[in-house]
């Protein structure tokens, strides 16, 4: 049996009222899509989005190689298939009015690290500890935000 015809097989069980939901596992990930196995069978080009129009305002949730995910498919085939949900997320992308929210942050906390403090007794930056809090700050923040 081919590929496609597997997949439509396994879709059919999971069928309901022209809507499929299904789990999956998640293989790989290749930016905006991902690879997913279920029953032992690997499907590429799964989006993570329910569309795959890039806007100025979106949220990208990029599920962890190997975490748990809900597939859906609108059209009731194998064709568009999309991430609905995942167990574990591994990174997510946030962009507001053409804004990504990780580069503001990575930004700000730059600009503050390199701010100059002014107190009664003159001019000064922050202390050495103080910077590398914030060095610390920038990079817990790239773990989770992209």
């Amino acid at each position: 049996m081919d590929r496609y015809r597997r997949i439509s097989e396994l879709m059919k069980g999971f069928r309901q009222s022209g809507q499929v939901f299904f789990p999956a596992t998640v293989e790989s990930v290749e930016g905006a899509t991902c690879t997913v196995k279920i029953d032992g069978l690997s499907i590429s080009d799964v989006r993570l989005k329910a569309t795959a129009t890039k806007t100025a305002n979106q949220i990208l949730l990029t599920p962890a190689v190997g975490s748990d995910v809900l597939i859906g498919s609108f059209s009731g085939d194998f064709s568009n298939l999309f991430v609905l949900t995942a167990d574990v997320i591994d990174t997510v992308e946030i962009t507001c009015n053409g804004q990504n929210l990780m580069q503001l942050l990575s930004q700000w906390l730059q600009a503050l690290a390199q701010a100059q403090v002014i107190t009664p007794t003159g001019t000064g930056t922050f202390d050495p500890a103080t910077i590398a809090t914030f060095t610390q700050l920038e990079n817990l923040f790239k773990m989770m935000f992209k």
